[in-house]
């Protein structure tokens, strides 16, 4: 009976997500409050950001669902805004007189499971994870596809399931330079579906989006832990580092090097006096804080729409790292590395396995080719010695006798070997290049070795002579040169 009664019901939900998401490409105006925070955002052209924007507050002409968000990203020049609860996404255009309008530029009919999720740009994808509805958290990771213009499902090892919203205590960092999502904390679904209870699990996550891999850095510091769960806490990206605002006191977060710490007193005084000097007073309004770089605005919206803002620059000096905490209690590595890199070291075992077995081939084949058995050796040899003439015998046994001897074979003797010591320089030259030309010629064509039997090199002391040997390599396999 009660599938009967939930069946049309959910029909009739996924119908109206569908006609709700497929509707055509819009543009939107944007009132003047929207658009002097686009002004601020605009005059940077180098910094990202992601900033969680009261939908009640920033529509940007939109019909934005009651109590969600709008995420606003902005990546160089590029600013994106996508109302959360659905998978539509709008780009920021800016006309020539300078007014702003948004232009749709996905083609989803994809809603209502992304409430609370965290958008962030890494590199130049437009990534979003987390986030909940249905009555579920999730877990996964997409990212926004300029070729199909629809979110796709980006692949990890494993869920680790995460939802921002105000009444969850949740730090985040994206560390942009290493590609790495810096979680301090997840959450589970206690008895689900019989509940929608939630509970923290205080351990501190890294997801790589080059290796997909999810993987548990250690137990959450109590200390840390404490600090984040404070009621009202907020948190913003300054560059490497995830500011923790605990009422009026800031507090900084190094997720890559697992360390946090305070800011130095100086640094937080000028905190406190830009924060009360803009938003203490007794009208009503509402604020919107966040880095840009290493400038920290703090923005006030009062109850007739109109947008101030208070400024400052926040350093790398301003930390203080002379009492520094760890984010996290590290896990066993080795326990770590097996139960989220056994893929990894199973693929780099079989490749090294093959890299032996090929290496091993090679070689085997190498030696092979290049070190004939002994006695095919001497057979190819004698053919090459019985191929020769008289006078390139003669030759040879030459070089093979004066080599013994650690000595060269002159030109003159050379000469007088082939019968033209009384000629003519040049067919001297001539008949010399021509005798060893084909008995190298010969020898590579019986032996097939590769490199040439007799080698000439200039004489040390007259550098206009040349003396004449026997390649080194081959002496051991000539020993039947000796005259009988």
């Amino acid at each position: 009976m009660k599938i009967a009664i939930i069946s049309p019901l959910f029909v009739l939900l996924l119908i109206g997500n569908v006609v709700i998401g497929q509707s055509v490409k819009t543009i939107s105006t944007i009132n003047e409050t929207e658009s002097a925070l686009l002004d601020i955002l605009s005059k940077d052209s180098i910094n990202p950001v992601q900033i969680k924007l009261d939908g009640e507050v920033f529509k940007f002409g939109l019909q934005i669902l009651t109590n969600s968000k709008v995420s606003l990203v902005k990546n160089k020049k590029e600013i994106f805004i996508q109302p959360l609860g659905t998978g539509k996404l709008y780009q920021v255009k800016k006309k020539k007189e300078g007014k702003y309008h948004i232009e749709r530029i996905d083609s989803t009919y994809f809603n209502g499971a992304n409430f609370n999720a965290i958008n962030f740009f890494m590199n130049d994808t437009l990534f979003q994870y987390g986030g909940d509805g249905y009555w579920h958290i999730r877990g996964y990771l997409t990212y926004f596809s300029y070729k199909t213009h629809e979110w796709e499902l980006y692949n990890a090892n494993r869920l680790v399931i995460a939802f921002e919203d105000g009444n969850n205590n949740l730090v985040y960092n994206i560390d942009r330079k290493k590609r790495n999502l810096f979680l301090s904390n997840s959450f589970s679904q206690v008895d689900f579906p019989a509940s929608l209870n939630v509970e923290s699990i205080d351990s501190v996550y890294q997801y790589n989006t080059q290796s997909r891999i999810w993987t548990t850095l250690g137990k959450t510091n109590p200390q840390l832990k404490e600090i984040i769960e404070t009621k009202g806490a907020l948190h913003y990206q300054l560059n490497e580092y995830s500011i923790i605002q605990n009422k009026l006191e800031l507090i900084w977060a190094d997720f890559e090097n697992n360390t946090f710490g305070k800011f130095k007193e100086r640094a937080n005084s000028e905190f406190k006096e830009n924060w009360l000097s803009i938003y203490l007073n007794n009208t009503k309004y509402n604020s919107l804080q966040f880095f840009l770089g290493n400038t920290f605005y703090l923005i006030k919206i009062d109850a007739e729409n109109k947008l101030t803002y208070n400024s400052f620059q926040i350093t790398k000096d301003a930390l203080d790292l002379s009492n520094q905490q760890p984010i996290y209690i590290p896990t066993n590595k080795f326990v770590q590395l097996l139960s989220h890199h056994i893929i990894d070291i199973t693929l780099y075992v079989i490749l090294g396995l093959i890299t032996i077995v090929i290496a091993i081939y090679w070689l085997k084949k190498r030696n092979t080719k290049n070190i004939l058995n002994k006695e095919v050796s001497n057979i190819l040899n004698n053919h090459f010695f019985e191929s020769l003439t008289v006078i390139e015998k003669e030759l040879i046994e030459a070089l093979y006798e004066y080599q013994l001897k650690g000595g060269f074979v002159s030109t003159k003797l050379i000469n007088k070997i082939i019968g033209v010591q009384n000629k003519d320089v040049m067919t001297q030259n001539k008949n010399r290049s021509d005798y060893f030309l084909k008995i190298n010629q010969k020898f590579k064509f019986a032996t097939h070795k590769e490199l040439p039997l007799i080698i000439k090199t200039r004489d040390g002391l007259d550098k206009r002579q040349f003396n004449y040997g026997l390649q080194e390599a081959y002496i051991s396999e000539l020993t039947f040169l000796k005259k009988k």
